[in-house]
């Protein structure tokens, strides 16, 4: 964001109509930014960007010429560059290539580091290398956590050296199988099964994939329960014959209950009758 962009005369004039628009349009940018959309904003990301009169509050930005309406969205006035040229935000293009020379980087890195690592030691480099450790008396070992396991009979016990003895005795290795290190993990072909996987790209970008079908899904499901709901309601009012197509009895808003009035007026009569009232005011005599 410029410096300068709380001066600026749009920024000025959407402030004074309604300022929840500039946190749209402040969310909305990040957003663009995070998935590579070049600016783009689609309609269905609206009610997840901003709950609440998202759509209201885009019209007001499309007004004060921050944004301008699209095919399936709204998109960022001048989102790459200024009108005089200046560089606002890289494109997609730009990004992608960017990620892509850092992960060559850093597996050349690892590779050149391996290759080091292998290769062997001349001796003096052996003997410098030896000189340059600690002696071991220097050497302080951190204590090792203790054991939190309740253990039946006394503390310092025959129970509790058995106890002790048995869990210092090493389990067999059990044989290893394929399996993802975490359940929710998502990663290339590749690596799909490395328990360490280096820095990957194609991991990124398999990540990045599944979050962002699984927010579509969800936004999907969200947008089918509203209309599901907004249906329910116009049946509701095309069905009572009490309420008006708003769903309002005068000033009222209608419950769509033909026989509320008729059970309010007889149990009003049974309370009448049994406290001795003579009227619907509930005086007594």
């Amino acid at each position: 964001m410029d410096d300068k962009f709380h001066s600026h005369n749009k920024v000025r004039k959407v402030l004074a109509e309604d300022p929840a628009a500039l946190a749209l349009w402040v969310v909305a940018g990040s957003w663009s930014s995070d998935n590579l959309t070049d600016g783009l904003i689609p309609d269905h990301q609206l009610p997840w960007l901003f709950p609440t009169g998202g759509d209201e509050l885009a019209r007001k930005l499309v007004a004060a010429r921050l944004w301008r309406r699209v095919r399936g969205g709204y998109e960022f006035h001048e989102w790459r560059s200024d009108s005089d040229g200046t560089k606002r935000n890289p494109s997609k293009e730009e990004v992608e290539e960017e990620r892509r020379k850092k992960a060559e980087a850093g597996r050349k890195g690892g590779l050149a580091s391996g290759k080091a690592r292998s290769k062997p030691q001349a001796p003096g480099e052996a003997r410098a290398e030896a000189a340059a450790e600690p002696p071991a008396s220097r050497v302080v070992e951190l204590p090792t956590r203790p054991d939190r396991e309740p253990l039946q009979g006394s503390p310092g016990g025959r129970a509790s050296a058995q106890a002790r003895g048995a869990r210092s005795t090493p389990s067999p290795a059990r044989p290893s199988t394929p399996a993802r290190a975490s359940p929710s993990a998502v990663r290339c072909v590749e690596h799909e099964f490395d328990d360490d996987p280096p820095r990957c790209g194609a991991c990124e970008r398999a990540r990045r994939h599944a979050e962002q079908a699984d927010h579509e899904r969800r936004i999907e499901t969200r947008q089918a329960h509203l209309r599901t709901t907004h249906a329910d309601k116009r049946r509701a009012i095309a069905n009572c014959p009490l309420c008006d197509d708003s769903g309002y009895r005068g000033t009222a808003v209608c419950g769509h209950d033909p026989g509320a009035e008729a059970r309010a007026a007889r149990g009003r009569r049974i309370v009448n009758d049994l406290m001795g009232w003579t009227s619907d005011e509930r005086t007594p005599p």
